[in-house]
C-alpha cells in the first residue's frame, strides 16, 4: 500500500540506530551476570506487546485490572514497540485488508516491505485514518498520552540511562538492545513469513494467505500461529494444538486462575468457518471507528 511512497528518513535512521545498537552489543564482551536483567526484560517487552497491545488492546480477548494493563503498556513503550494508538489502529486495519492491495504490510508487495519498509514508507496522514480505528484507545488517558513521541520515550531512555550507569555500555547494549533486536524481527516475521504461502501451514481456510510457523510461534510467544488468529481474532489462544507452543496463552491462563483476567475468549471447540470470526474482528475495527466519527 504505501510501497512508492516516499521515505521517511528519521523512522529509518530511528529504527536502523535502534538495530545496530543491538548488533554492537553481540560484538561486545558478555557476562552471564546479565541474564538476570536481558531474561526479565526480554519477557516484559514481549509479553507487552503480545499480550497487551494485541490481544488485549487490539481484539478485546479478555478483561485484566487497570494497574496491570499500566505495567504492561510501560513495558512496550520501555522496548519503544509503538505508541497504543497507532499500533492498534494499524493492526485493526491489517485486519480488514489483510493481503489485498491496501494492506499496509503484505509480503505480496515484497518481504523487505512487509518486514520492515512500510513503517519507513507510512505517509503521515494515515496516520489520521489508522486511529479512526483505535477510538476506544484514544479514551485511555496513558495511551493518548504516549502519542506524544517525548513522552513515549520517556520510559525507554529511564531505563537506557539507568543501565548505562550501573552496569555501563555493554551492559546497557546487552540488557536492552539486544532483547529489542530480537523483540522487532520475531514481530515484524509476524507480517512477513507468516503471510508468505511456502513458510508455513494452514488450519483454517481463512480468506488471506496468513500461515501458522513453528520457529515464530515460539520465539513470538505464539504470534506465530498466525493462521489460527486470523480465523478467530479475538481469541486469547494462538496455538490451538497441544504442540503449538503459545506463552501468552499460558500467561493469560495463570492470570485468570489468579483473578487477574476475566472474559477470556478461549478457543471454540469446534472451529467455524472463517467468514464468522473474521466478521466478528471486523465489527470491533468498525465500532471503533464509527465511535470516533459518529453519524
Amino acid at each position: 500500500m504505501f510501497k512508492h511512497e516516499k521515505l521517511n528518513l528519521l523512522i529509518f535512521s530511528v529504527l536502523v540506530a535502534l538495530q545496530l545498537l543491538g548488533v554492537i552489543g553481540l560484538l561486545t564482551r558478555f557476562h552471564p551476570f546479565y541474564l538476570f536483567i536481558i531474561i526479565p526484560l526480554f519477557f516484559w517487552g514481549g509479553i507487552s506487546t503480545t499480550l497487551y497491545l494485541h490481544r488485549y488492546l487490539t481484539h478485546r480477548g479478555f478483561e485484566m485490572p487497570e494497574w496491570l494493563k499500566f505495567i504492561f503498556a510501560t513495558g512496550s513503550a520501555v522496548t519503544l514497540a509503538g505508541d497504543p494508538v497507532t499500533w492498534v489502529g494499524d493492526h485493526r486495519y491489517h485486519h480488514l485488508k489483510s493481503d489485498t492491495d491496501e494492506d499496509i504490510h503484505s509480503p505480496a508487495h515484497g518481504f523487505p516491505y512487509a518486514h520492515m519498509m512500510w513503517l519507513i514508507r507510512k505517509p503521515p496522514e494515515f496516520r489520521e485514518r489508522s486511529k479512526r480505528y483505535a477510538a476506544d484507545v484514544s479514551k485511555i488517558w496513558y495511551c493518548r498520552l504516549f502519542e506524544r513521541s517525548w513522552v513515549y520515550v520517556l520510559p525507554h531512555l529511564f531505563v537506557a540511562i539507568t543501565l548505562y550507569l550501573t552496569l555501563g555500555l555493554a551492559g546497557m547494549l546487552w540488557c536492552l538492545y539486544v532483547p529489542m533486536l530480537v523483540i522487532y524481527n520475531v514481530t515484524w516475521s509476524v507480517n512477513s513469513i507468516c503471510h508468505m504461502p511456502r513458510l508455513g501451514y494452514r488450519s483454517f481456510d481463512t480468506s488471506d494467505h496468513s500461515r501458522n510457523n513453528l520457529w515464530i510461534g515460539v520465539l513470538g510467544f505464539g504470534e506465530g500461529y498466525h493462521n489460527n488468529h486470523h480465523a478467530q481474532p479475538r481469541c486469547a489462544a494462538h496455538g490451538l494444538r497441544w504442540w503449538e507452543f503459545d506463552l501468552t496463552r499460558y500467561v493469560i491462563w495463570g492470570l485468570e486462575k489468579c483473578g487477574l483476567a476475566w472474559k477470556v475468549v478461549w478457543p471454540a471447540k469446534e472451529a467455524k468457518d472463517s467468514d464468522a470470526p473474521l466478521t466478528e474482528g471486523a465489527t470491533l475495527v468498525l465500532a471503533s471507528a464509527k465511535a470516533e466519527n459518529p453519524l
